[in-house]
């Protein structure tokens, strides 16, 4: 009867395990030195030996010809051990003994009973993770104080689910996955012994897809074999893996990174066409992209089919960043009910984002360039105004206002007139300071020298506030008009009659959303009883002396208050200059 490669070629000693030194060393030490530990545990992913290290240990310890902890495989305890017929060798799998009555019956009962034969009664106890609790606490006490002549040998997959009790009793050592050269050099070692036909890119693609899993290598390289009756070709390979083949995988990912929807569409048709696995094609793209990074960033010496095409067309970064992304489809992908079609609009919203950063990027360098040179830095547009819900700040900030923030730069702006750059000022200030907004409406301005206004206001009192605020006041209008424009103050009783500035001379009220709430600051909104994030907003811009009309934005559901007692308490709050409160639908 045929013996399949991975049981054919399985280690029949320590020597013969590819990888894990550190482990075999240790082992190899404590058999010779007898320092034998009651209880092991091996952790790490499928395929690396951990059941295969542990028969090897068994063997060695019940082996009665074993010299320099090396196991005869003459013997007849070898043989059976190697056979699984040994009496004296009980292997559980976990996953099918899972009750505490299997334990209890399998286990507990008979672990005082001595050896049939050889030395040492040795459970070993495959994929460990999947017994019960309860189970679990039925062999806390046997694997704590076992009978001398036991010993407990533990796998499994998944070391985090094994309780710490148990874990804290044993010696455990951490598997690793066997490196893709060990697996390559270890598959042409079995070709030649075989006598197989088979190419070194086949052996690399094959050890690359076995993911550090010896086992898995052999397996697909016998599956291959099979195939081609002896002889493994490249491409017949990647159909068995479900692999799209190099130059479809290199078309899709230069698609990717040029952001090519046409041919990204084309390459996905195909591959559609073919029937290949989108998860198997989706790591392919990852794994190109994440080889060709590592090697235009100089650490890997193998290049991609990538590489030259890439090298100066593309930063490492975006295809680091697209790499990474992939992980993410991949995922998302995977419960996907249509997985083809799931990929491909992942991939299409793929490529909007990381050349927009590599652009971004290569845009500010120009701009520092251009700066440093002394050359003008080109005219940025006045970004949209943030929606209320972004206006909370957690920071706390400082009591005065940021003139570079509300205002755009002069070079942006046209002309205005003195009565609209007089708008946008109270437009400025009506919500981060309501005080001082009051305040502004009531003065009355004078435009009769162009850089230089007089605020002349109804008392003392509010006289000295606009004072204390003139120096905020005047950069403000600085950044709005390009030039600076002087503010004194007087005190006058005529003040509060002025007349509005032309309506002609209007510009819209940018509004007041950029603004940060100090945390210290009292939140006038919240004393007139407005839901949090709801902002009144003049429906027209009020000139000096003009009353102000509040339209209600009702953020919480709430409606525009009509109660007398609500709109004495809001006229109070905002100095008496409320006419009318309408709900904005």
């Amino acid at each position: 009867m045929y013996e399949n490669l991975a049981a054919k070629y399985r280690p029949r000693h320590l020597g013969e395990v590819m990888g894990q030194e550190t482990i075999k060393t240790t082992l190899a030490n404590s058999v010779k030195l007898g320092r034998l530990a009651h209880a092991y545990l091996f952790y790490g992913p499928r395929g690396c030996g951990k059941t295969t290290i542990a028969r090897i240990l068994a063997k060695t310890l019940n082996c009665r010809e074993a010299k320099n902890g090396k196991p005869c495989d003459k013997c007849s305890s070898c043989l059976e051990i190697a056979d699984s017929k040994s009496m004296d060798v009980i292997e559980i799998d976990a996953a099918s003994h899972t009750d505490v009555e299997n334990v209890r019956n399998v286990i507990i009962e008979n672990v005082g009973l001595a050896p049939s034969r050889d030395k040492y009664k040795i459970y070993i106890l495959d994929e460990v993770h999947m017994l019960s609790k309860q189970s679990f606490n039925a062999l806390l006490k046997t694997i704590e104080e076992p009978p001398a002549h036991v010993v407990f040998i533990m796998a499994t997959t998944e070391q985090t689910k094994v309780p710490v009790t148990i874990l804290s009793r044993s010696q455990c050592f951490r598997f690793r996955p066997i490196p893709e050269d060990l697996i390559a050099g270890r598959l042409a070692e079995v070709v030649s012994k075989e006598k197989l036909n088979v190419s070194g890119s086949a052996l690399a693609v094959i050890a690359r897809s076995a993911g550090g899993a010896m086992r898995d290598a052999l397996t697909l390289l016998d599956r291959a074999a099979s195939f081609g009756k002896g002889s493994v070709e490249l491409d017949v390979l990647n159909e068995l893996l479900g692999h799209a083949g190099p130059d479809l995988i290199r078309d899709a990912a230069l698609a990717l990174v040029k952001r090519d929807a046409a041919a990204l569409y084309a390459g996905f048709e195909k591959i559609s066409r073919e029937g290949y696995d989108p998860i198997t094609i989706l790591r392919d793209l990852r794994n190109t992209l994440s080889e060709t990074f590592l090697h235009l960033q100089g650490f890997s010496k193998v290049p991609t089919a990538l590489s030259a095409v890439l090298e100066k067309d593309c930063s490492p970064l975006a295809l680091a960043r697209l790499s990474r992304k992939l992980n993410a489809v991949i995922d998302e992908v995977k419960f996907s009910d249509s997985p083809a079609l799931a990929a491909e609009i992942a991939l299409f919203t793929l490529i909007e984002t990381p050349q927009d950063l590599d652009a971004l990027v290569k845009r500010l360098e120009a701009l520092e360039s251009r700066l440093a040179s002394g050359a003008p830095a080109p005219d940025a547009a006045w970004p949209a105004p943030d929606s209320a819900g972004q206006q909370k700040k957690n920071e706390k900030s400082a009591l005065t206002l940021n003139p570079s923030s509300l205002i755009p730069h002069p070079s942006s702006l046209a002309v205005l007139p003195s009565s609209a750059l007089w708008k946008r000022l109270l437009g400025a200030v009506s919500v981060k300071k309501p005080m001082l907004y009051n305040i502004l409406l009531s003065v009355r301005v004078s435009f009769d020298h162009e850089n230089t206004w007089k605020l002349a206001a109804a008392n003392e009192f509010e006289a000295g506030i606009i004072e204390k605020a003139g120096k905020e006041l005047e950069e403000i209008l600085e950044r709005a008009a390009g030039r600076r424009i002087g503010l004194t103050v007087e005190h006058n009783k005529n003040a509060g009659t002025a007349s509005a500035p032309d309506k002609d001379a209007e510009q819209p009220l940018e509004t007041a959303e950029v603004l940060e709430q100090d945390a210290d600051e009292p939140d006038a909104y919240s004393d007139a009883g407005l839901a949090p994030g709801a902002i009144p907003q003049p429906a027209e811009v009020p000139g000096p002396g003009q009353a102000a009309e509040l339209k209600w934005e009702d953020a919480g559901g709430r409606n525009a208050p009509e109660e007398e007692s609500e709109l004495k308490h809001l006229n109070k709050v905002f100095h008496g200059r409320i006419t009318r409160i309408q709900k904005i639908k």
